[in-house]
């Protein structure tokens, strides 16, 4: 227990400290943007590449395929649920079905199963991330602009919104770890002192810049939406991942980390495009928030679970 509380604590100690920050103005919006690029250009990349160009196995993209497997599952229920209990449009349905799916697996993923797990979890974790954002956000995409534009062009809104996934300073640290893999190279000394140096900050600076880049939103216009997305990821989600896991034939360790990773909170990707659509913002901002404190929770258990000796793997 004491181990547990070890990981788990610490962890939303951080982002209470980053909310505190931000609630008392210690952190103006330029300094909080700095520490954000620092974490996300520099700090998590650093981490990502030397957990895969120097782990012992590098696991492939079975495992990532199971997770978005049940990812996909998740989405299409959130979003025929949303479409004909709630009575959203099919924009508002997707945005919805995407606050189910797409967890944090980078902001609190990362800390949390290094915390958990060490370099060889986070090597299990690489393919999941890079799946994670290369599948969901573009198809999250094409459905709200199909629901609010009709006729909208699918071409169009892939090569609008996969270029900045590919991108994305996180995929392409990954990118060159596997590729500088593939080739057999060696890691020399002085540049894995300096990926420890920069990827050691990338934990704890990415949890302080979460809590403080948590978004605000109304309770009582967002609450259905918002609490009906956080049921489907903190609980569905996790249930579905390890039916599969377990289904595959998955080992100990890669079953932990995707289960793990699966109860995870809404990410703030998904928060972002809501905003940069205008669709459905107020719901997402809410399940961001509301799945982040309840996460407190769910992850202690889930980490309680996987870590006993009864755990059934």
């Amino acid at each position: 227990m004491n181990d547990l509380a070890g990981i788990v604590a610490p962890v939303f100690a951080l982002i209470l400290l980053g909310a505190a920050a931000q609630h008392w103005r210690l952190v103006d919006a330029g300094g909080l943007r700095g520490l954000n690029d620092v974490t996300f250009y520099a700090g998590i990349p650093a981490l990502l590449f030397s957990a895969v160009a120097e782990a012992d196995t590098l696991h492939g993209l079975d495992l990532a395929a199971a997770y978005f497997a049940g990812c996909l599952v998740v989405f299409a229920l959130a979003v025929a649920f949303a479409a004909g209990l709630l009575g959203l449009g099919l924009a508002q349905a997707a945005a919805t079905g995407l606050n189910a799916a797409y967890g944090n697996t980078v902001m609190l993923g990362i800390p949390i199963v290094s915390a958990a797990f060490g370099a060889q979890g986070l090597a299990v974790l690489m393919p999941i991330i890079m799946l994670h954002s290369v599948l969901l956000l573009p198809l999250a995409s094409l459905l709200i602009e199909a629901g609010g534009h009709g006729a909208a062009n699918p071409l169009r809104t892939l090569r609008r919104t996969l270029p900045g996934v590919v991108r994305n300073p996180v995929i392409l640290s990954i990118l060159l770890a596997i590729a500088w893999r593939l080739l057999g190279l060696s890691v020399p000394v002085p540049l894995h002192r300096l990926l420890a140096l920069v990827g050691g900050a990338a934990p704890p600076l990415a949890l302080f810049c979460l809590g403080a880049s948590l978004p605000g939103f109304a309770v009582r216009g967002a609450l259905r939406e918002a609490g009906f997305a956080t049921v489907l990821k903190l609980l569905l989600l996790p249930a579905l991942v390890w039916g599969l896991a377990r289904l595959f034939g998955f080992g100990a360790l890669p079953t932990a980390v995707a289960v793990l990773t699966a109860g995870m909170p809404t990410g703030a990707n998904a928060f972002l495009l809501a905003r940069r659509t205008d669709t459905g913002a107020g719901a997402s901002a809410g399940t961001v928030v509301v799945s982040t404190a309840l996460s407190m929770l769910t992850l202690s258990a889930l980490l309680a679970w996987l870590r006993s000796p009864v755990s059934p793997f």
